[in-house]
């Protein structure tokens, strides 16, 4: 089905026609405003400066920028993951190094008060070198699953991953240690000692000692995210990881360096190595990380999801959160092999010629406001090409799916399935530009003063509403989105691939006509057969042209 004119005299931010916008921003004070936001967030918009005072951050901003950094965890690999994972214990197992040879240095005297100088070593090599240990990932990615970004079954893989790879490089650590001539015997001796402290000691007394461990630990991580330069993140972890050492605490890493030690030297068994210190220091620790920072820190922010994050980010169902895998990593996908899942189909709602060369596929949700500015970008191309082939059709069709990113309110989810309502009277997409130019107002007497002003017949239009067959439809289409790799509103697909560049007029249409160059290379088996050089005028085509017949956001 193909639109002439699919934009209609509009609503300014979702009010009716005929509302003028309070105020727009002068062209004078564009550039500042872009020029203070790059300062004040970083490039996936974590803030930089607080608010309210620069130089301090408000728990909301802390959340924020904790939030942002466990995106990036939740992005990696299992390779990289476990490789991390692996530098961080070797890395930390320097803490049981240096805490055993300035003991041994200090024979007499306060000897354990001197070694506990030389924990926190380990931990700044972690914490500067950004690498994954199992105490702080008791706070990070925790706080995705507490917002309902990443499910649980990938925050517990994630945990694996990284304590088997901890575990794993203090083990070799220890191995070394143990098999060779670093320590002196007087090293050695005191090493020992403090390797089988831990083994001597309850199971109940182990757990409660790795409980304050990983207070102490997350709380580090929580402070470090308040820091803004590298002298204060020294004297926060410094000033947090020394009382672990100084007060006897269970850290599993360190302590798994420690303990393995021991085994290595003959002095005690792996059985006792796990039983009596691993799984009670673990269960510690993430105990102390979890519940006494992780949920507490989470309380008492103002706003549990990312703040100015908007809607742009998808938030799992909560059977996606408990069972769910491929659901539960934000922005994880930055594979351009990632594709569309499935192609574009009968069903699809779509603009342009079915024998098009190029497809372009939208998910999107009616309430969100990126979802309709890429709408309307993609119009502006439609109109663009049109121009540029005489008025004729367009070069490809474009394919809107939904992608509802929130189950509460209901609002995004009903506005979708009103869509479909009208589709079923032919009207899907005289109602998707009403939804789209009223997201503000998508209630239930909204959605049917929307069907009435399109035509429709509204007793039929209530009683699909009700359709649970509709309701399924547009859970289809989110659950397409998530299998296609897509966690976020701002997302296009051209020819079932996952488009990563500038979502702007002049970028799309570059991009489209690439592809039908390609595509038209590829029919006639050279590039000379294929029109639409890259310095074609329709890539230099002025959008603010396009105002009257296209509606600015």
């Amino acid at each position: 089905m193909e639109l002439t004119n699919p934009i209609p005299s509009s609503a300014d931010n979702g009010r009716p026609n005929g509302v003028p916008s309070a105020h727009r921003l002068s062209d004078d004070d564009v550039p500042s405003n872009e020029l203070r936001n790059a300062l004040d967030r970083s490039e996936r918009g974590a803030p930089a400066a607080g608010e309210t005072l620069r130089d301090l951050f408000s728990t909301d901003e802390i959340f924020h920028r904790l939030v942002t950094a466990a995106a990036e965890e939740f992005s990696r690999s299992t390779r990289l993951l476990f490789l991390s994972g692996l530098a961080a214990g070797l890395s930390i197992s320097l803490s049981f190094l240096g805490m055993a040879a300035l003991s041994a240095l200090w024979p007499g005297g306060p000897s354990r008060l001197a070694g506990s100088l030389m924990y926190p070593l380990g931990f700044l090599l972690v914490v500067m070198g950004r690498y994954q240990l199992f105490t702080e990932n008791t706070l990070t990615p925790v706080a995705l699953v507490l917002t309902r970004i990443a499910s649980l079954p990938r925050l517990l893989y994630i945990w694996s991953v990284v304590l088997a790879a901890n575990v794993l490089g203090a083990g070799l650590v220890a191995y070394v240690l143990a098999a060779s001539g670093v320590f002196s015997s007087e090293m050695a001796a005191v090493a020992s000692r403090i390797g089988a402290h831990f083994l001597d000691m309850p199971w109940d007394d182990v757990f409660w000692k790795g409980v304050f461990a990983g207070w102490l630990v997350a709380s580090m991580v929580w402070l470090n995210y308040a820091a803004r330069d590298t002298t204060a993140r020294t004297l926060i972890t410094f000033t947090l990881i020394y009382p672990v050492a100084a007060a006897g605490l269970a850290h599993c890493v360190v302590g798994s360096t420690e303990v393995l030690y021991v085994v290595f030297r003959g002095e005690a068994s792996v059985g006792a190595f796990i039983t009596g210190f691993l799984v009670p220091a673990v269960l510690g620790n993430t105990a102390g990380g979890v519940l006494l920072v992780a949920i507490l820190n989470f309380s008492q922010t103002r706003d549990r999801r990312f703040p100015h994050r908007g809607c742009g980010q998808l938030e799992l169902t909560w059977t996606e959160w408990l069972f769910g895998h491929t659901a539960g990593a934000p922005l994880m996908q930055r594979d351009d092999t990632v594709r569309l899942d499935p192609t574009v189909q009968p069903r699809d709602h779509t603009l342009g010629p079915d024998d098009a060369p190029v497809t372009v596929v939208q998910y999107g949700d009616y309430s969100c406001p990126t979802s309709r500015r890429i709408y309307r970008t993609v119009q502006q191309v439609r109109y663009a090409l049109r121009m540029e082939n005489g008025g004729e059709a367009i070069p490809f069709q474009y394919a809107f799916r939904h992608l509802p990113l929130r189950q509460r309110p209901v609002h995004s989810v009903r506005a979708a399935v009103a869509s479909e309502a009208a589709a079923r009277q032919r009207m899907f997409w005289a109602m998707h530009e009403q939804l789209f130019a009223h997201r503000n107002h998508l209630t239930n007497e909204d959605l049917r003063a929307y069907a009435a002003s399109v035509g429709l017949d509204l007793e039929q239009f209530e009683d699909d509403l009700g359709d649970e067959c509709l309701h399924r439809r547009v859970m289809s289409d989110r659950q397409s989105a998530i299998e296609s790799g897509v966690r976020q509103s701002s997302n296009l697909f051209i020819d079932g691939t996952r488009y990563r560049g500038d979502l702007q007029p002049q970028a799309l249409i570059q991009a489209v006509r690439r592809q039908v160059a390609v595509i038209r290379a590829s029919r006639c088996g050279e590039t000379q057969c294929c029109p639409l050089p890259l310095d074609h005028p329709a890539s230099s085509y002025n959008t603010d042209d396009m105002d009257g017949r296209l509606t600015e956001m």
